[in-house]
C-alpha cells in the first residue's frame, strides 16, 4: 500500500511541476506590478523542483518504463503529422 502511494504521489508532484512551469509561460499576459513578478517568478522557479522530488518517489524503473510516453519530441512529431493531414 505505502509503494502505491508512494508512486502516485510522486507522479501528482511530476505533473504539478508541469503545470507551474506552464504557468511561468502565460504569466506575461496577465497585468501585474514589476514588484509582484519580482516575487512570483524565483516561487514558481524554485517550486518547480518538485519535479525531482516527484522523480525520486516514483523510482528509477517505474520512471524508464513510462519514458517513451513523456518525451515532449515525440509529442510534436504526433503534432506536425496532423497539421500536414489536414491541409
Amino acid at each position: 500500500m505505502k509503494n502505491r502511494f508512494t508512486k502516485a504521489l510522486g507522479i501528482s508532484l511530476i505533473i504539478f511541476s508541469w503545470i507551474l512551469w506552464g504557468v511561468i509561460f502565460i504569466l506575461p499576459f496577465f497585468k501585474l506590478s514589476k514588484a509582484q513578478y519580482e516575487i512570483i517568478y524565483p516561487v514558481i522557479l524554485i517550486a518547480t523542483n518538485i519535479f525531482w522530488v516527484g522523480a525520486i518517489l516514483v523510482g528509477k524503473e517505474y520512471a524508464k518504463k513510462y519514458a517513451i510516453l513523456l518525451k515532449i519530441k515525440t509529442w510534436f512529431k504526433g503534432l506536425c503529422r496532423k497539421k500536414d493531414e489536414q491541409v
